[in-house]
């Protein structure tokens, strides 16, 4: 076969062969979990192919993840609206804010604890414990 021809199809011959390697690394890692679930294991030991290939796989769900970052940060960023607009005259903003996380704190709502799971989240650490 000539060169050239080899040269010309290998880059075709790479994407194929790395993508089997990414559908392998993702088998993997699923089958390791399936077997971590079996056994009631806590732990499960990836490598960093079947790592990031599960990451990818969960991105069709991320929207869920962006929205509760976004609805439990916002409680900073309205502090802070708050406290800027407290100090040019207007303090509804902040006393609803302070009413707003009472209200939660009522309802049994651990708002510190959210805040820190989701911040922790958004850095890629988990904070769950299983019960």
């Amino acid at each position: 076969m000539p060169t050239w021809i080899a040269t010309l199809f290998k880059p075709v011959a790479d994407i194929i062969m790395k993508r089997q390697d990414r559908k392998m690394a993702q088998q993997t890692a699923k089958t390791k979990i399936e077997q971590a679930k079996q056994d009631d294991s806590q732990e499960i030991k990836l490598n960093q192919d079947e790592w990031e290939q599960l990451s990818v796989d969960g991105m069709d769900k991320t929207w869920k993840d962006e929205y509760v970052t976004v609805s439990v940060v916002s409680i900073f960023n309205l502090i802070v609206v708050g406290g800027l607009a407290g100090g040019l005259g207007y303090p509804q903003i902040l006393t609803g804010v302070a009413a707003s996380l009472t209200a939660l704190d009522a309802a049994g709502v651990d708002v510190g604890f959210l805040m820190e799971a989701t911040i922790l989240a958004g850095l890629g650490l988990s904070v769950w414990k299983r019960m």
